[in-house]
């Protein structure tokens, strides 16, 4: 592959922005960073995966320190859980190298829709348990409560710290698997499903979720990317400008995302997921059924 200055800036630029709302938002970059190369670079869906596994590789390690420093990432939630990502990661990169691209296109898209859902139906949920102390009051189960999982944050938005407990843990295995599974075929790093079953299922507040699952992304992307590796999918021309430039975007997005209100977080997630949802669906139909459906600037 031969590529030309201006498509490496460009694609660097792309990245810093991916990488922004990556860190802002806890999933790595990798779930705007493959609709990107897909629809703005034209480029196979299977080299955007395995370039998006080494960009949320270098996002976690630029935004997740910052996480940890500041006591947002929840450390032993995160170990418990990337037991089971990372077995699913396995499995989804093996997926990866077999599937029809427009099945992976598809695949992408429906889980971009159920996390627009997600976020939209739970915008309020974080100021509501935080205002009636909903996140500290609960029970754990006997996992959680075994293992300490419980766990706390300051809130710059609020002004306060923010304490809870975490329950969930079997519901929060299972979709860390999946998560697992769509970081392997997908390239996300699995931060999409981890910050919603984490939020949603566990009774883990937005921010701490965001925290955590950065610290996450950068081991199940990890264990993604060596099949890749050893297909002869992963081009340095690419890999190099995305990788730079979700760091150096990873590392503003870290800076801004506590001092955001968790319903306008969830109000921009949900918003971009339905964007790039759309965009990666026309992409699909288009190569298997040959119907194009109206651009939405891709």
């Amino acid at each position: 592959m031969l590529f030309s200055h201006a498509f490496v800036v460009v694609l660097f630029a792309a990245a810093v922005v991916a990488g922004f709302l990556g860190a802002l938002l806890g999933v790595g970059g990798g779930i705007f960073i493959v609709p990107a190369l897909v629809l703005g670079f034209q480029l196979p869906v299977k080299i955007a995966v395995a370039a998006s596994l080494v960009s949320v590789i270098a996002t976690s390690n630029a935004g997740g320190s910052s996480y940890v420093e500041h006591h947002i990432t929840n450390v032993r939630l995160g170990m418990f859980l990337e037991v089971a990502t990372t077995l699913g990661a396995l499995s989804g990169s093996v997926l990866a190298l077999y599937l029809r691209e427009w099945i992976m296109l598809a695949l992408f898209a429906l889980m971009l829709l159920y996390m627009a859902w997600a976020a939209f139906t739970t915008r309020h949920l974080d100021d509501e348990r935080i205002a009636g102390g909903g996140f500290a009051d609960a029970r754990p189960d006997r996992t959680s409560g075994v293992l300490a999982l419980a766990g706390h944050y300051h809130d710059d938005a609020l002004g306060r710290e923010v304490a809870y407990v975490v329950n969930g843990s079997a519901p929060g295995m299972v979709i860390s698997y999946l998560a697992g599974v769509s970081s392997g075929l997908l390239g996300v790093g699995g931060g999409v499903l981890k910050v919603s079953a984490m939020n949603r299922f566990m009774n883990v507040p937005m921010k701490a979720a965001v925290g955590t699952s950065k610290m996450m992304i950068g081991i199940t992307a990890a264990v993604g990317s060596i099949l890749f590796f050893l297909a002869g999918l992963i081009h340095f021309y690419i890999v190099a400008p995305v990788a730079l430039g979700t760091t150096a975007g990873a590392t503003l997005g870290t800076m801004v995302m506590n001092r955001m209100r968790s319903v306008v977080l969830k109000g921009l997630f949900a918003v971009l997921m339905l964007y790039l949802a759309y965009g990666m669906l026309a992409r699909a139909l288009a190569l298997r059924y040959h119907l194009h459906l109206p651009n939405l600037g891709s």
